[in-house]
């Protein structure tokens, strides 16, 4: 599709250039024409002043006139030669950098169609095993109705989170998000760490806070967002018994929150990928005593901190942990 696609903006490139350069081409024969014409005339009238010489001037300026137009016509058509090779050259560079970027979007829209399509699947299709095989069993088994009652409550919050995942994705693509407020973010910090307090607890996992206070200009909904994603990655690939070091300083008029962790790290190989939806590192989706997410939590997290004028960092050693860094500018 996009080879059509290239091929027919280089045939309009070449067919605009074109047009104008033959346009070009015919005014400057013309009036090139006339000006000799007229030059040679004047000439010869300044030179010749006998009657019997006259019909010879005119024969030989006649014969010059057409070898001069002879001669630019040649030059004008190796000219729009020359013109038509660089524009099709040109054209065709240029028509594939201008649909470039089309081509990596349509591409990425076509894969986030199809990874989101079958994360939704996969929990339909348990829920419909589990219910097809209650019901064939009977409404006897009241254990048996209320384990698949139970599973399919699971299945539901699954598909409730990646919905809300994906209808964030969406709000933040289309940039239709709430009005950006000056925010406090020391207090936004300190509330979000604050639920997760009970999570925390459970994993005994310790969180050291250092904040100072930063105002900066983003939406509220956003802001809580970006740094609960972070958080939560931190907690869910944390060791048990692990420590998660957060901290808030003001540096030249850029706020720079670090959440940095003892857990399980990402591999080299998929760092560069971690910022791609539906992602998910090879270490997480093959351990079975870890929890999984849908890939979509940094790439939400990237997308939030860019529309707030911010940049998001990720450094991490496989085995060692992770730190994020995110910078906001200071309101």
């Amino acid at each position: 599709m996009f080879k059509s696609a290239i091929l027919k903006l280089t045939l309009w490139y070449v067919l605009m250039v074109m047009v104008l350069s033959l346009i070009f081409s015919v005014v400057l024969y013309r009036f090139s024409t006339y000006e000799l014409s007229e030059g040679l005339t004047d000439q010869y009238h300044q030179i010749v002043i006998n009657d019997h010489d006259s019909n010879d001037s005119s024969r030989i300026s006649q014969a010059e006139l057409d070898t001069g137009s002879n001669h630019l016509k040649m030059d004008l058509v190796y000219f729009n030669i020359v013109v038509l090779v660089g524009v099709l050259i040109t054209g065709y560079v240029l028509a594939r950098r201008t649909l470039r970027p089309i081509e990596a979007a349509h591409k990425s829209q076509i894969r986030f169609t199809a990874d989101a399509s079958h994360e939704l699947k996969t929990p339909l299709t348990a829920m419909k095993a589990d219910t097809e095989a209650t019901l064939m069993r009977g409404p006897s088994d009241v254990g048996l109705l209320r384990r698949t009652l139970e599973d399919n409550l699971k299945d539901i919050e699954k598909l409730e989170k990646l919905t809300g995942h994906l209808l964030d994705l969406s709000r933040h693509d289309s940039r239709a998000t709430a009005k950006a407020e000056v925010l406090d973010l020391e207090i936004i910090t300190k509330e979000v760490v604050a639920s997760f307090s009970s999570r925390t607890r459970d994993k005994q996992i310790k969180v050291n806070v250092k904040t100072q206070p930063a105002l900066v200009k983003a939406e509220p909904q956003g802001l809580n967002q970006l740094i609960a994603i972070v958080l939560d990655n931190a907690i869910k690939y944390s060791n048990p018994k692990g420590q998660i070091n957060l901290s808030l300083v003001n540096k030249r008029q850029r706020a720079i929150m670090t959440i940095e962790d003892d857990g399980i790290g990402i591999p080299p190989d998929d760092l560069p990928h971690i910022f791609e939806r539906f992602y998910r590192s090879k270490n997480v989706s093959t351990a079975k005593d870890r929890p999984t997410g849908y890939g979509l939590g940094l790439p939400l997290a990237k997308d939030i901190v860019e529309l707030n004028g911010g940049l998001i960092d990720v450094h991490s050693k496989e085995g060692q942990g992770t730190t994020v860094s995110i910078t906001l500018p200071i309101s």
